[in-house]
Parts: C-alpha cells; structure tokens; sequence
C-alpha cells in the first residue's frame, strides 16, 4: 500500500485531502496523452487511497503465482466468512505450503492461528512476515496484535509505534495502540494518539459508537494518570459527542454512568470543571427518555461528581463532608443505621454552629442538591431558638442507637458527651478521668439525708447553695 503514496508523492497515513490535492496536481502534469503509463499509476493509486475512512483497510497482495492459488483462497475465505476457524486455519497452512511465494496465505495463516487460539505460533508466523515485507504496515499492525494477544507488552508496545510510523490509521489499530501505551505506562503518547482520533473533523456513523467512546474512557483515564493538560479538551469534547450523537449511544448510557463514576471516585484523576460535568450530565439525562432505571444511573453519578467537589472543596469543613456520605449514601441500610448517622451529624454540626452556617451559604449557592437535603435542620439552627431542647432530643436518639451501632464520630469528637450519657459527671476538675455519682441522686422534694425530717429543698440543698 505505501507505494501507492509513494506514487502520489505523500508520506503513509495522509489524509483524504491531501490526497486529492496530490491526484489533482499530479493529473495536470501527467496528463492521458502526454504521459498514458504514469497517467494510469496516477489513477490506479488515487482509486486505492481515496475514502480509505470509509472502507475497510488492509493489504495490497500481488496477483497469485499460479491459478490453483487463486481457488485456494477463495476456499479460505469462504471458511472464514463461514466462521470455521479449525479448517479456515489448516487450508491457510496447506496454502501456504504449496504456494510460498505468496505471501498472502502467511498473511492469513497469522489471523487464523490468533481465532484458533495459537497464539505462540502467530507471533513466529507474524515476525517472519515483517522479515520478508520490513515496510509493510499492516504486516507489522499484525505483529502488534499478536504480541498483545500473548502477552508481551514491551514487544507488542514496539511494534505498534513501527506500525504507526509506518502510516497505519484504522480505528481498531489506534484503539490497540492507544491501550498497549497505558499499559506499558507512556500515558502522554496514549493521549496523543486517542487526541487524533477524537479531532477528525467528520461525521461518525452508529457503528463507530463503540470505539468513540472507548476513545473517550482511555482518555480519561490516562488524563487523570498523568494530570494531562488535555483535560478540558477532552471533557469539552466528550460533551459536543453526547449531544451530537446521543441518539446514538442510548444503549451505551449505564456504560458511560460508569465511566464517569470512575472518574469522579478515583483521587488520582482530575476533575472536570463544574460547567464540562454539568454539559455531560444534562446530555445523558436527555439520552435516559424517562426511563426511571437510566435516570438514577444519572443521578448517581452527579452525587459523585458533587461528593468529589465537596471532599476537594477547601471551604467546606469535615462535619459537612462526613454529612454528604450520611445523606446521600445510606439510602440502602438500616432505618436504625439511618437515625443513629443522621443524628450523628446533626450533633457534630450543633456543635459548630457558627462555622456550619457560614458554610451553608456556600451550599446553597453551589452545591443546592446538598442544602435541600439540609434545608430544614439548618433553618432551625439559624433561629437560635430551644437549640438546648434540640440537642438534647437528638441526642436521647443518639445514646439510644449508639448501643447497638457504630462509627459514629460525635462521641470521638466530642469525648464529655460519651462521659455524661455513662454517668451524670459532677465535677472534672483538673484530671482527665471525670468524677462521677456513684449514688442516687437526691430529689427537690426527697427527706433530707440529714435526717431533720424537713425536705430536701428546705434544709441541706438552701445550705449548699
């Protein structure tokens, strides 16, 4: 095939336009009667290289040395279309056999040994192809495959960036590149190769879908490896895809939930800019088409996305992050596990009051999800008013739970709490260890101990006071 650029005067892997620029030029000086041989060649390569996008790609193979091979192949290929690998491979060997001088059947035998599962021998067969054709791309995308189907990543690594200077530009093959990168960790040349794929200028069909959007999470992921600068390109473009083509990916919504779950959740990757996320989630709420199901695969991964923001947000204290978790994710537990950590914030946020409500502010103008969830308890905080009677009902709730649950953090936090609901704490003095009763507390209207027979609040308690 690279003779064919060669003839056209451009290097392996040009675009469409340029090749018809070089076809026109070329055309002008060559002309049918000036020059009728180089003419021909002209013509001959533009047909071969024009719309390669849109048509399935592979390699050019000479014309049989004998009739016999021509009967051959079509043998193959019927078993293959058929889909019987075990006799698609063995007419492959025999061919090969019989006829070595060409080339093609060795071509084939190598994709017949990787569906058969003989990987071991495609990787020998796939290295003496590119000994007899060194220049051959798809000789070498070829050897690529077959090294990553046996598992020799640096090998397999190799031989994609020989194939790719070579000028191999299919989908698949960049898709194979893109993840033999990530996992030989050369994340930023990963990048730039989804990068190509993601800038063609043109218009996918519903059958490119899958591998777009592979595209996109390879993207993802290795930007967030690497804290890639091509971060906002790639959200910006991500959103652009959904609205463009969500008609599209309906199918491919719990997948792309998913992948920005991922995304949201892992510390290592970056996080998209509150408008990028926002374009994404509104384009996949539209894909849902009120499908209760795909609607709560949205919306839980925008309370990942804003879990995130919030753990990453500096303003926003430890009280509130903890909050976020008790609110939006015990939708499943407990009615009891629910009342003992909803009571648990509520104590811990009490106790910061003024910090809390500062902070408020702040959710109720970015984070508005959240402040609903929080709406009512926060307006009985800024009251100020029976702040006394709310704490102590929530914590009769509490000490009550607490029992039977755990991993509360306002007794951790807040340790004189834990002491009282244990024991009525007199005095603390000046130790750690509180003194605490160790006798019945003596009522207003109880004798007095004294033994004066007046009560309690008429005798001793006036003298204690």
């Amino acid at each position: 095939m690279n003779t064919y650029y060669e003839i056209l005067g451009l290097a392996p892997g040009a675009s469409q336009t340029d090749i018809k620029k070089a076809y026109f030029r070329l055309i002008r000086q060559y002309s049918p009667e000036s020059d009728p041989e180089q003419f021909q060649k002209i013509r001959e390569a533009y047909e071969q290289l024009k719309n390669m996008q849109n048509a399935p790609e592979g390699p050019v193979f000479p014309p049989f040395s004998e009739p016999w091979a021509e009967n051959m192949r079509k043998q193959i290929e019927k078993y293959r279309r058929e889909g019987d690998t075990g006799r698609f491979r063995d007419t492959c060997e025999e061919a090969w056999r019989l006829f070595p001088k060409d080339i093609q059947f060795l071509y084939l035998l190598v994709l017949a040994q990787r569906q058969c599962g003989n990987t071991g021998k495609a990787v020998k067969n796939a290295e003496l192809l590119v000994q007899k054709e060194p220049d051959n791309k798809w000789f070498y995308r070829e050897l690529a495959v077959s090294y990553m189907e046996r598992g020799f990543t640096q090998k397999a690594y190799r031989a994609c960036e020989k194939a790719y200077e070579l000028g191999c530009r299919d989908m698949d093959f960049l898709l194979i590149y893109a993840e033999e990168c990530h996992n030989y960790g050369v994340y930023d040349r990963g990048v730039e190769i989804l990068l190509e794929v993601i800038r063609q200028e043109r218009k996918w069909s519903k059958e490119e879908m899958p591998e777009l959007v592979s595209a996109y999470m390879g993207l993802l992921k290795m930007c967030g490896v690497m804290r890639s600068e091509n971060l906002p390109e790639v959200a910006d473009g991500l959103g652009r895809m959904l609205e463009q083509y969500g008609l599209y990916l309906e199918d491919y919504v719990p997948e792309l939930c998913m992948m920005m779950s991922c995304v949201w959740t892992s510390k290592e990757n970056r996080l998209m800019e509150v408008h990028q996320a926002e374009r994404v989630l509104a384009a996949l709420g539209k894909m849902c088409h009120g499908d209760p199901e795909m609607e709560e695969l949205v919306e839980r991964a925008k309370e990942e996305y804003d879990h995130r923001r919030i753990m990453e947000d500096p303003r926003i204290g430890e009280t509130l992050e903890y909050g976020y978790e008790v609110y939006f994710g015990l939708d499943m537990l407990d009615e009891y596990v629910r009342k003992y950590a909803v009571a648990d914030v509520q104590l811990c946020m009490l106790e910061e009051r003024e910090e809390i409500l500062k902070q408020a502010r702040i959710l109720e103008k970015e984070y508005p999800d959240y402040y609903e969830k929080l709406r009512g308890f926060l307006e009985k905080m800024r009251s100020g008013r029976d702040q006394a009677y709310l704490k102590d009902g929530l914590l009769k709730i509490y000490r009550r739970l607490s029992q039977e649950s755990k991993g509360g953090r306002y007794y951790e936090k807040y340790p004189d709490e834990k002491r009282r609901a244990e024991g009525t704490i007199i005095c603390g003095g000046m130790s750690d260890e509180p003194y605490v009763r160790d006798a019945k507390k003596i009522g207003r209207n109880d004798p007095c101990p004294c033994g004066s027979g007046k009560k309690y609040k008429h005798c001793c308690m006036k003298k204690r006071v």
